[in-house]
């Protein structure tokens, strides 16, 4: 015995110890193996993903036909992709943020025009896409018209365009043979594009005339007599007015139809980021007229039941929002609707007999070519649309040069011109920036912005140059509580719009 104990039994209690010691020994190099094959595992992900090409997409609306592109791309290239669409409803600066923040950030993403490139451009994320060095993308780069060009002033190209919008007046021609006869529909159309402030007022003052009381007037456009139908058909004896008029929308009045105006002092959104404010003084003339037009508008308004003008009841969201003025319209009560080709969907669902017939015609003023300080004429500017160049498709300057390669061949085979018409026109339902005459586009108002693109009638969406409270929240915010509820404006109303969007935009470079 040792100190009373049998020396088996310590045999056996040192054996038992031994087997004890080898199970924990073995769970420990299994759990290093295991820890082993995670880190391999990991690595393995990592190198994963560094291969991956994420995208972020910020039109939330395209998201199942973004994703079903990115597949097509690697399908042929064999080169995997990971797209990120937001959802409906969510703030998509935020989610970029977060994303960019992201242990695998995203090497394309959505920049929203000239107003978002700061943010990325101080913090070194937005790629400058004339330095790449790639002849067939600088093809690409260079043929961006620098009208819609994305920079803050200088010779730089910070991103690929998503599509273009347009926006002007929408009429529906059936709407127009009916006033004027079948055979002149068309021609009163071609007139209405081209023809002056003056004949447009006079116009638009004659058909509230009809609506009134029918009767075989003449009207002239362009110096050419049309003769209106001496009594009223069942489409145009639901006419309530003239105009479609959202009073309630200050995006409508405000971010929108102030880019007329715009027209005459700026012609690209980094023109009038870094405008003096001499020239913005100088412009008052031309704000006057926006504020003439705009009482104009108000005054031959339509309602969904009857004759509207401006007063309380025109800035009711229950009557004078954006679904209820393109009900105006789709329905026949209204002859115009200031709008973008963005609402076709709506005014289809609605009627899709009017939505056959659409077209646009410019927002037209009372300019003279003494109020244009760009080099256009008054003519010039009532004989064109709005286009505008919302969304950017943007290079992040932060990710690996193999994946910035990626992104190059990516966006280059997203241009070719077949994947321009089966992705961005079939399946997105956009308007290429660099749209052809060849290319078949899904809608007639989307073919009305392609006239005019080809034919070079156009001019940019120059308030998103201006600072970003500018047109919304002081001019837009003004005009809906004190001006478009007002019934009477004078001319020294009109003095006081175009003193408010002189005098606000200058406060506010000054900031």
């Amino acid at each position: 015995t040792v100190s009373g104990i049998d020396k088996t039994k310590i045999l056996l209690i040192t054996g038992r110890k031994v087997i004890m010691y080898k199970k924990i020994l073995s769970v420990i190099l299994a759990g290093l193996m295991l820890v082993s094959f995670a880190g391999c595992s990991n690595k393995e992900a990592d190198k994963s993903e560094s291969n991956e090409l994420v995208l972020f997409n910020a039109k939330g609306e395209n998201a199942a036909e973004f994703e079903e592109m990115c597949k097509a791309f690697t399908e042929e290239t064999g080169f995997p992709t990971k797209p990120f669409s937001i959802g409906s409803g969510q703030d998509s600066d935020e989610m970029l943020r977060a994303q960019m923040n992201s242990e695998n950030p995203p090497a394309i993403y959505t920049l929203a025009a000239l107003r978002a490139l700061p943010e990325w451009k101080e913090s070194g994320r937005v790629l400058d896409l004339t330095t790449v060095k790639d002849p067939e993308f600088q093809d690409i780069v260079s043929s961006i018209p620098d009208t819609m060009r994305l920079t803050d002033g200088g010779s730089e190209s910070y991103g690929i365009p998503y599509g273009v919008e347009g926006i002007g007046y929408i009429v529906n021609k059936d709407m127009l043979s009916d006033l004027f006869g079948p055979d002149n529909g068309e021609l009163v159309l071609d007139e209405l594009r081209t023809c002056s402030w003056d004949d447009f007022k006079e116009f638009c003052t004659a058909v509230d005339s009809y609506i009134a009381k029918p009767s075989a007037e003449t009207v002239i456009l362009n110096d050419k007599p049309f003769v209106f139908q001496p009594e009223k058909t069942d489409l145009t004896k639901s006419l309530n007015g003239v105009f479609a008029f959202a009073g309630a929308e200050k995006w409508v009045f405000a971010d929108h139809l102030l880019n007329v105006p715009m027209a005459t002092i700026a012609t690209t959104p980094a023109e009038a980021k870094n405008i003096e404010k001499e020239k913005i003084d100088a412009a008052k003339p031309a704000f006057k007229a926006y504020a003439e037009a705009l009482k104009f508008m108000t005054e031959h308004a339509a309602g969904l039941k009857g004759h509207a003008s401006r007063g309380p009841e025109l800035i009711n969201a229950a009557n004078y929002g954006y679904d209820q003025t393109v009900q105006m319209f789709a329905d026949g009560n209204a002859l115009f609707i200031q709008q973008g080709n963005w609402a076709y969907s709506n005014i289809e669902k609605i009627n899709p007999e009017t939505a056959k017939n659409v077209s646009f015609i410019p927002l037209k003023m009372p300019f003279t070519d003494e109020m244009i300080q760009d080099g256009r004429t008054a003519e010039q500017i009532n004989s064109s649309i709005i286009v505008t160049t919302g969304n950017y498709y943007a290079i992040n300057a932060k990710v690996s040069e193999e994946q910035q390669k990626q992104a190059v061949e990516f966006l280059k085979w997203m241009e070719k011109e077949e994947n321009v018409q089966k992705w961005i026109i079939d399946s997105f339902k956009f308007i290429p920036y660099n749209v052809t005459p060849e290319m078949k586009l899904e809608n007639p108002l989307s073919e009305s912005i392609q006239k005019y693109l080809s034919a070079g009638q156009t001019f940019n969406d120059t308030v998103v140059g201006t600072p970003k409270t500018w047109s919304g929240e002081k001019v837009g915010t003004a005009l809906l509580e004190q001006y478009i509820g007002k019934e009477e404006w004078d001319d020294e109303t009109l003095d006081q719009i175009a003193d408010l969007c002189v005098n606000s935009w200058k406060e506010l470079k000054s900031e």
